[in-house]
């Protein structure tokens, strides 16, 4: 919707397999064409962001693999980045470059009847450097981050997780400490 809005980009695909969620992308007119046909869309993007599961990368990494081309930028939103890492070094074509992103936005419930045109409005998106990443492709990706609104900061994979995991793990270290002294 930000993208969109922002008038950022001259068309928007989105990749959906389930059915009921392609029917309420279509019931909410979202400003996007839903698409399955890879071959046609691919060599013509200029980039792709990962919006799914751990889980599911390897199967779309190959599926895609045959038409990436090396201009593409290549990005995801997931939150734990030195296993995602490892699976894109391992599968992704090569000659092809991925810089991962975590934008820190969001909440607790999901889908596009959830989503807003200020999701990134004035959150952190963390960019992740490591010392094979396209500087081209991480300046171009930081720009679009700042254009939806987020504040950008880098580091490398294991720094973001190690931040991450201690954040992530706070609330409830607190909330046990709570209830051990009530």
């Amino acid at each position: 919707r930000s993208i969109a809005d922002k008038k950022i980009a001259k068309k928007i695909f989105i990749y959906e397999k389930s059915k009921s969620t392609i029917l309420k992308i279509t019931k909410l007119k979202l400003p996007c064409e839903v698409t399955t046909d890879f071959k046609k869309i691919i060599p013509n993007l200029d980039l792709i962001i990962f919006c799914t599961p751990l889980g599911e990368y390897e199967k779309i990494i190959l599926k895609i693999n045959k038409y990436l081309i090396p201009k593409t930028i290549i990005t995801d939103v997931g939150s734990s980045k030195e296993k995602s890492i490892e699976l894109i070094r391992q599968k992704l074509k090569k000659g092809i470059s991925w810089t991962s992103s975590h934008p820190i936005a969001g909440s607790e419930v999901s889908g596009p009847e959830h989503g807003t045109k200020n999701l990134f409005l004035n959150k952190w998106c963390v960019l992740i450097k490591e010392k094979n990443t396209n500087r081209k492709h991480l300046d171009e990706l930081a720009r679009f981050w700042k254009k939806v609104g987020s504040r950008v900061v880098i580091m490398d994979s294991k720094k973001h997780d190690t931040i991450f995991s201690m954040t992530s793990h706070l609330p409830h270290l607190i909330a046990y400490n709570l209830v051990k002294t009530a």
